[in-house]
């Protein structure tokens, strides 16, 4: 875990949960979206992850896994992030579906706690491109 991006987790993460009480993620894109906004705003160093710059790779069909490659801020970045999600095709077996369920409107405060956990996940699995999987 890149330690720089846990610290600016925990001292920016409300950021995050504003986000998910003012409306339910409408997919993954937009949880891996809010965290790499808040990485972002929360970083003062030049090589950060760019939130215009996700790109989602997604060779599953009804389940599979998601992988976004994240660009960081600049012209030609030559630095990049990748965090890896998978998905099911149903509640039953789909972490983001699980959490809304049916319902529309604002989420409960339950459901935000679940979708910071999600998103502590994202936290937990991204990793700089070249960096060492141990």
């Amino acid at each position: 875990m890149d330690k720089t991006i846990v610290a600016a987790w925990e001292a920016n993460k409300t950021k995050v949960q504003a986000f998910f009480e003012a409306g339910h993620p409408e997919n993954y894109k937009a949880v891996i979206t809010a965290v790499v906004k808040m990485l972002h705003d929360a970083s003062e160093d030049y090589t950060k992850p760019d939130p215009e710059r996700i790109h989602e790779i997604d060779d599953g069909d009804y389940q599979g896994t998601l992988v976004y490659v994240i660009g960081a801020t600049g012209y030609q970045p030559s630095d990049y992030w990748y965090v890896k999600v998978s998905y099911g095709s149903c509640s039953g077996c789909d972490t983001l579906e699980s959490i809304r369920g049916y319902q529309d409107g604002k989420p409960d405060a339950d459901q935000v706690k679940q979708y910071m956990l999600l998103a502590l996940h994202v936290i937990q699995g991204m990793r700089e491109m070249g960096e060492s999987e141990a």
